[in-house]
């Protein structure tokens, strides 16, 4: 064990003297090549010694190449290829050096040092490339000018992201830009490679990295959420970094299961991941997701108003620690009418997100909701509501979220909400819209998501909220 310890610990030298037999032989070339010249004639002697120097540093390259090739993290046909490639430089670095100093060969043709030079620069050149092959990756050297050739071919563009394989069109691109690099046919950090099914499934020399559901206990999400400065963390330090919309794809697959066959459609989608699925269907790199809460500051709602809400069982919270935004939520009681949210009004400036699912709310109440213009989610599920309601929400300008599910709602009701510019996604499950009008909402609604539901709706903050009303 200690013994393959110690030729664990001398193989890792290896890139720090492959660059010294690189330099130092093609200097040897160039100065060479110079000597023919009457005038740099006085050359030679430092050709000799430096080809001297160039010939025992390749010995310790190959030396130290194998030793670490040994560590079974590369692939075995790239890796013989470099291994006696590199060993070929190391041996006609010898001949060429014997040569020039005529130790041996000093009958042979005169143009014998200049035809070595030649194979030893087309040597290390082979050489050079297997390794930054198996270092960086197939493709390393062109993946500059690829990318720069066109910008359109860095990111596949999906036109409908809804009928897309999630493994296939979504996640295995992330993986191929910014994993294969260390995990593929061409190199197995850690003895783990990302490119099929099968390897991801059986995971690497610590184990698996994939827990389908569970993205806190998959080394592959866990990964990338350490401090970049740390060892563990990937990508490593220096190469290309997931963006924060790819690791949300990545964190939203594993944890609907790690499919490898199913489509977007098939798959739960909440709020947080529909912008970044929606990014997906144009050039923008990044998704264009505004906050659903106000950054402009506001003042704080009357306690006392406040105060006669939770009264009458409405649940009021801010949207986080130390902000004056509220959340509204009538989940608490579900017989309430349109007076109840009447009571709402003087609260306008502070309320962004309303519940009012399940309750028995009228069009009537959406004159009183039409008000509340800092809205950026509202959910209308299984009320009242009808076309002559909604369109009364025209004015609520900064409105993303809309759910109407189980409403009476029709297409040519909610195409009167068309226009509206900061709207995201629309839930439309069991309302009165058919699916044969999915083309004209796709016209009105051309940025936005029409969910079709047939699954459990994400929970918004507030929604688990117990409220007590309080004994008399």
């Amino acid at each position: 064990m200690i013994l393959l310890s110690l030729s664990g610990f001398l193989g890792r030298f290896h890139p720090v003297v492959v660059h010294l037999p690189i330099g130092i032989l093609l200097l040897a070339v160039l100065l060479h090549w110079l000597s023919r010249k009457p005038q740099f004639n006085n050359l030679q002697p430092a050709v000799s010694i430096t080809l001297l120097l160039g010939a025992l540093t390749a010995i310790l390259s190959c030396i130290s190449g194998w030793l670490l090739g040994e560590g079974g993290d590369y692939d075995p046909d790239i890796l013989n290829r470099h291994r006696w490639m590199g060993i070929g430089v190391a041996i006609i670095a010898i001949v060429y050096y014997l040569n020039f100093t005529q130790k041996v060969g000093q009958k042979l043709p005169a143009a014998l040092p200049y035809i070595l030079s030649v194979l030893l620069f087309l040597l290390i050149t082979i050489t050079g490339h297997l390794g930054g092959t198996l270092t960086h990756g197939e493709g390393y050297l062109t993946q500059e000018i690829s990318q720069s050739a066109t910008t359109e071919t860095v990111k596949k563009i999906i036109p409908d992201v809804q009928q897309a394989a999630a493994y296939g069109d979504i996640i295995q691109p992330v993986l191929q830009n910014k994993c294969y690099s260390c995990h593929s046919s061409s190199k197995q950090k850690g003895n783990l490679r990302l490119d099929t099914k099968a390897f991801i499934e059986k995971g690497g020399k610590k184990g698996k990295v994939l827990v389908p559901g569970k993205s806190e206990e998959s080394e592959m999400y866990k990964r990338l959420l350490i401090d970049p400065l740390e060892k563990e963390h990937m990508p490593p330090k220096g190469k290309p970094q997931l963006t924060e919309a790819e690791i949300n794809l990545l964190h939203w697959w594993i944890n609907t299961g790690a499919s490898f066959d199913q489509k977007v459609k098939d798959l739960p989608q909440d709020v947080k991941i529909k912008p970044a699925l929606i990014a997906l269907q144009s050039n923008s790199n990044t998704p264009a997701v505004k906050p659903d809460v106000p950054e402009a500051p506001v003042d704080a709602a009357s306690a006392e108003l406040i105060g006669r809400l939770k009264q009458k069982g409405i649940t009021v919270v801010p949207v986080a620690s130390e902000s004056n935004y509220l959340s509204v939520n009538f989940i608490s009681i579900p017989m309430s009418g349109d007076s109840a949210v009447q009571l709402l009004e003087p609260l306008a400036p502070q309320i962004v997100w309303l519940k009012l699912g399940d309750t028995r709310v009228t069009d009537a109440a959406m004159n009183t909701v039409a008000k509340l213009t800092n809205l950026t989610r509202l959910s209308l599920d299984h009320t009242n509501i009808t076309d002559k309601g909604i369109a009364q929400l025209k004015t609520l300008s900064k409105l993303q979220y809309l759910n109407i599910v189980g409403t009476a709602i029709s297409t040519a009701g909610l195409t009167a909400l068309k226009g509206m510019p900061d709207l995201q996604i629309i839930y439309i499950y069991q309302s009165k819209i058919a699916t044969a009008d999915s083309s004209i909402l796709k016209k009105a609604f051309p940025k936005v998501t029409i969910d079709t539901g047939g699954y459990i709706l994400p929970i918004l903050e507030g929604d688990t909220s117990i409220v007590k009303k309080k004994e008399n």
